[in-house]
């Protein structure tokens, strides 16, 4: 009986890996259509044929890019994007990185969120019912909800900040394995195994006045900077301690932000988070962030500066409260 019931094991691995083949080989099939449709012209299905070329060379990557996805937590991604096992033959993240370690990226991830999170959170992440922060402020309700993969592959998590429900700006990031950067750090320098690569920072367009808004009943404090002190809380109930992110120049959605007449400025963004500019063009530094020390402000802003410090810590501090539960680490002690 027990010679049954490993035989039964075995086959049915080998069925899975089967499977993985298979629909590595024959769902491009249906996409190339897609594209012959949708960008008109064969240029663009020529470059696809020629990535999909790669993967097949490189199949067993690719499968372990596969199972990484297909984890028991984050698996029903690939119903909701399944183009999403072929992000890193793309620029992700950000523009620089190698084809390989954009594969060790996003498997890196997603093998993280299966080793480290409940299968709840994930499941929370695809309907983005993950709300993290919320507060009513004068007249409008505003909130920070955890949703799934930035469309332009410069993340594969996005924390959005809704006012009134509608959503006024994003950040995405992914979960990377700090090493895979390359970078030479200052001394006194103690990164984690892992790090939050922020890949995307950036408005709705065409909400300007909304955005507006929102900065003013917030203290003035801006939207990317309320995203960020999310973000401090998510990192820190994940025990990172160390962020990343992209510059202007390495930044995947440069042109579409030049064609929809975006400014933004991830040099003085960085600046505020007191992040260094490192080789490579990757703005990084240390959690937790220190402020300054209130006797160095104005006598008459120190109080205006106590409450937006106050508001942030607020949202930092809810964000770790909501994902604490969720950290499969934290269960186990």
């Amino acid at each position: 009986m027990q010679n049954i019931l490993k035989a039964q094991k075995v086959f049915g691995k080998l069925d899975g890996c089967l499977a993985g083949i298979v629909h590595a080989l024959l769902a491009p099939v249906g996409w190339l259509k897609k594209d012959l449709v949708a960008k008109g012209g064969l240029v663009g299905v020529w470059n696809t044929g020629l990535r999909l070329l790669l993967v097949a060379l490189n199949l067993r990557q690719h499968l372990q890019v596969r199972e990484a996805i297909s984890g028991p937590h984050t698996k029903g991604i690939l119903a909701v994007y399944p183009r999403v096992v072929y992000r890193y033959t793309l620029p992700y993240l950000a523009m620089g990185f190698s084809r390989q370690a954009r594969l060790e990226m996003l498997r890196g991830h997603y093998e993280f969120i299966n080793t480290e999170l409940s299968n709840g959170f994930f499941a929370r992440v695809l309907n983005e019912s993950l709300v993290i922060w919320e507060r009513a402020l004068e007249d409008s309700h505003f909130s920070i909800v955890m949703g799934g993969p930035c469309l332009h592959r410069e993340g594969d998590l996005t924390l959005i900040f809704k006012m009134d429900g509608v959503p006024l700006y994003k950040l995405a990031f992914s979960i990377i394995d700090f090493s895979l950067l390359h970078l030479s750090v200052k001394p006194g320098f103690n990164p984690s195994g892992q790090a939050v690569y922020v890949g995307q920072v950036q408005g709705v367009p065409g909400d300007f006045e909304s955005i507006r808004k929102s900065t003013k009943v917030c203290l003035d404090v801006t939207p990317p900077d309320l995203l960020m002190a999310a973000l401090f809380g998510v990192a820190s109930a994940l025990r990172i301690n160390v962020v990343a992110g992209v510059d202007s120049e390495s930044n995947l959605s440069f042109h579409r932000m030049m064609k929809f007449n975006v400014d933004f400025n991830y040099s003085d963004f960085w600046a505020r988070q007191h992040a260094i500019k490192s080789e490579g063009g990757h703005y990084i530094f240390n959690l937790p962030v220190f402020d300054k020390p209130i006797a160095e402000i104005k006598s008459n802003h120190r109080r205006r500066t106590l409450l937006k410090r106050e508001l942030r810590k607020s949202i930092s501090d809810a964000a770790a409260a909501a994902m604490h539960p969720m950290v499969l680490s934290h269960s186990r002690q």
